[in-house]
């Protein structure tokens, strides 16, 4: 059983890494498709952050985020806005881009509203896990 949770523990942590090296990639490429209006690249920002904001929840239990919200949520928005200036810099380098700090911000507001939908989901699935178990007695 032991073998099994860690085998868990190990594959909740892969969606991170891999969306982190999806933007990595992206941001190596001289142009990206985006979406025809205006700042989209802002709103594209904002959603993939976000997701990667989402993403780095897993890596804390669900235990853990019935007890430390606040602080989980807080290293998913620090995790993900430091990526993101970290991206921006390695988007310096890469012809016929430009880094900004536009862009950062959309990227750590959306690391914002990411994690607060984790703090919202997680409560939300501890409040019915503990509907349930308490059912059952």
């Amino acid at each position: 059983m032991k073998r099994v949770s860690k085998f868990l523990a190990i594959l909740f942590r892969l969606p991170a890494l891999f969306t982190m090296c999806v933007s990595w990639y992206l941001s190596s490429q001289e142009r990206v498709p985006m979406p025809d209006f205006e700042n989209s690249d802002k709103a594209v920002h904002f959603i993939c952050f976000g997701a990667l904001s989402c993403t780095w929840s897993l890596w804390f239990s669900l235990e853990s985020w019935k007890n430390k919200a606040f602080r989980n949520a807080s290293l998913c928005v620090l995790f993900t806005s430091v990526y993101g200036a970290i991206d921006e810099v390695h988007q310096s380098f890469t012809p016929g881009r430009c880094a900004g700090a536009d862009d950062w911000l959309a990227d750590t507001l959306g690391a914002i509203l990411g994690a607060a939908a984790c703090v919202v989901l997680t409560r939300f699935l501890t409040k019915n896990i503990k509907e349930q178990q308490n059912d059952e007695k």
